[in-house]
């Protein structure tokens, strides 16, 4: 029988990853509690000794992984919260004491029209914004707050919205902050969200936002790319109380590339240590769940100094393995308690739900096991970053000043880990306890923007779009970026494949 694994446990000090949990998932167990022929008998695989209820990784036990973190959106989850406790009690009825769930206010979804919004009567209906309130407060230990991201004011979203400037997100934000700070019961703690995307927006709207007494700060567009920027807001919300105790969050939206991982446990050590010992900073991507739905599975780490990555390929999906006993090749505790015809269930002759015989030979119960491989894979990858990262920079410690841009591969410190990372987590080691710290990010510039894939810090808007997508549902991989049409393609296709 394959180990359960404890990656609470072995998260250590680390910047927190937060599974996007696909609603799909947390269904999908639902459903199996109330009926327990859901998943029939001779469709589990023997090795899964908790059945069902053991793909629960939030349960602090009686479970074949335990990850106690997760990011849970009202985008697609089920805002009705009668409804919410029998459909969804992976979130609902988790044990609060031992799981935390930060809840995404499906700002993004509202933007992009999969949450239908009355733009005309936006400030004088007050439903939506109670709805989502209300489903925050009822099931997010922190969430943030209803913020309209500014591509909602960009071609084409701009044609559904009617918005017609990144102020009209802004305005309509704080409209929804007020709002917010209204009519809070104190159930759930908030996240003033920081969109912008340039550095003169970013600023603006920090400006604009910054006084709502909410406690803590999710970063989106320029503050969470550009790490020059990123950096210069830290220092600056420091110098003006905004990251004491009492703001103890500080969330980066949609992205978990492993060298930026690595760059914000660099970030949360320093906060710890010089301004607020109770600071953690998250952050969230939907990628095990999207790739799994794409037919994807992590099949690997690649911990190197040229490639810092996950590796996503496409899964095995033939008829032929129906009954194989041959083992799951890829390494988890899911992927250790499967064959490979647990994953190619359906041979030749078998009709699916709609009584037809299908070209796949997967069906849903393929996907959630496959889901449920691949979330373990991609927290695994970013802690085995974190501490090979941790083993570097403890034998490596290079100045700012000596950086230079080099090829892929070139001039490298470690065999495991890219020197930027490196130089970097060294800089920011050094920065927040700087007597000058203005002075070392305009010696840093070039370093932090050549970390951020970008050429010059004031890349323009339409370079800024083509290295990555301005909205908070954007899942990045250095092996293949997620657009947020991919993750909504994504999630449609999930909840069809539930029905």
């Amino acid at each position: 029988m394959a180990d359960r694994k404890d990656l609470t446990t072995s998260n250590k000090d680390y910047s927190v990853f937060l599974p996007s949990i696909s609603s799909f998932y947390s269904k999908f167990i639902a459903q199996a509690q109330k009926r327990p022929d859901f998943v029939k008998p001779e469709r589990m695989p023997k090795g899964f000794e908790y059945g069902i209820d053991g793909f629960d990784f939030l349960k602090p036990k009686d479970n074949y992984y335990n990850y106690k973190w997760g990011l849970y959106s009202a985008g697609h989850a089920t805002r009705d919260t009668v409804k919410s406790d029998e459909q969804e009690p992976m979130i609902q009825k988790r044990d609060r004491e031992h799981s935390f769930i930060l809840g995404d206010s499906g700002g993004f979804q509202i933007a992009t029209g999969v949450i239908k919004c009355d733009w005309p009567n936006f400030k004088t209906d007050d439903e939506l914004r109670k709805t989502i309130l209300n489903w925050l407060e009822h099931t997010a230990d922190y969430s943030m707050v209803l913020d309209i991201p500014t591509l909602a004011a960009a071609p084409p979203l701009n044609a559904k919205t009617g918005l017609t400037n990144w102020v009209d997100c802004l305005e309509y934000t704080m409209f929804n902050n007020d709002y917010f700070v209204r009519n809070r019961q104190g159930k759930t703690k908030f996240l003033n969200v920081l969109q912008g995307n340039n550095e003169q927006q970013a600023d603006d709207w920090y400006g604009a936002v910054k006084h709502y007494p909410f406690e803590g700060w999710a970063m989106a567009g320029y503050n969470m790319k550009q790490l020059h920027l990123a950096l210069r807001r830290l220092i600056v919300m420091r110098d003006e109380k905004m990251l004491d105790p009492g703001r103890d969050l500080i969330h980066y939206l949609g992205t978990s590339k492993l060298n930026w991982s690595c760059i914000f446990t660099a970030i949360q050590r320093n906060i710890r240590e010089t301004i607020n010992p109770n600071m953690m900073v998250t952050y969230d991507a939907a990628s095990p769940f999207i790739t799994t739905a794409k037919g994807q599975a992590y099949t690997q780490h690649v911990h190197r100094n040229n490639k810092f990555s996950y590796v996503m390929e496409a899964a095995v999906d033939d008829k032929r393995f129906q009954h194989s006993t041959i083992p799951f090749p890829f390494n988890s505790p899911i992927g250790e308690r499967m064959n490979m015809g647990d994953l190619c269930y359906m041979g030749p002759g078998m009709l699916n739900k709609l009584g037809k015989e299908g070209k796949t030979s997967w069906d849903s119960f393929s996907y959630f096991l496959l889901m449920a491989h691949n979330v373990y894979q991609h927290i695994e990858s970013c802690q085995r970053a974190n501490t090979l990262a941790d083993i570097a920079t403890t034998r490596y410690k290079p100045s700012h000043l000596e950086w230079n841009k080099v090829k892929p591969g070139q001039s490298e410190f470690d065999l495991w880990v890219p020197r930027d990372v490196i130089y970097v987590t060294e800089f920011i080691n050094k920065l927040f306890k700087s007597e000058t710290p203005m002075q070392m990010l305009e010696e840093g510039e070039a370093m932090l923007t050549h970390f951020s894939g970008m050429k010059t810090i004031k890349t323009t808007q339409g370079a800024f779009d083509s290295l990555f997508d301005s909205g908070d549902a954007v899942q990045e991989e250095s092996d293949g970026e997620f657009t947020s049409e991919q993750a909504e393609a994504a999630e449609d296709f999930l909840e069809h494949l539930e029905q």
